[in-house]
């Protein structure tokens, strides 16, 4: 009985993948992925991952212009996207239990997420003028970076809903002005 619950833990692990270099030919859409690493490559298009389940996706340090969530993975809670070159809006329209956001050092203007609250949101150093997000949500949101963004009016953040729902911010930055 021993031996079938090792076997069984021993499989288990084995399906725990990480990569660091993507080939789609390697995968079967019914692979989970636990962590995809993409930084560093170079990349100018988001590549579309979005038939497979990757939990934890950084795809920072690149020279991607464009967030496009179509493209994005199933199951996706962790997503680092900083270090690119993203000049334009980033929206987010479907409903996603995103744990963890990083879009810093980018060039964005605007930043929507209207259907739930990002645990740990970061969007320093940005050129943003908006955030749009729920007033109201069940979760709870422990970090909220918007430092080094110069063009961001504190009104805008309170159109957010802060302080009544930040209210339980473990950490906040707003310095908006360098």
């Amino acid at each position: 009985m021993k031996k079938v619950i090792l076997l069984i833990i021993l499989i288990q692990l084995s399906s725990c993948k990480t990569y660091t270099k993507f080939n789609t030919n390697e995968l079967s859409q019914s692979d989970t992925i636990y962590h995809l690493d993409l930084s560093n490559k170079n990349l100018k298009t988001q590549p579309d991952l979005s038939k497979f389940t990757i939990i934890e996706l950084n795809i920072s340090k690149n020279r991607i212009a464009t967030f496009e969530e179509n493209k994005l993975p199933k199951g996706i809670k962790k997503l680092n996207f900083s270090h690119n070159k993203i000049s334009k809006k980033v929206i987010f329209k479907e409903e996603r239990d995103l744990e963890s956001v990083n879009f810093s050092n980018n060039k964005m203007k605007s930043f929507f997420y209207p259907n739930g609250i990002i645990k740990n949101l970061n969007l320093s150093n940005n050129k943003l003028v908006t955030i749009q997000m729920p007033l109201y949500n069940d979760k709870r949101a422990d970090t909220l970076n918007v430092a080094n963004n110069p063009k961001l009016e504190t009104t805008e953040i309170n159109n957010i809903g802060f302080p009544r729902f930040y209210k339980t911010l473990i950490n906040f930055s707003i310095n908006t002005k360098n």
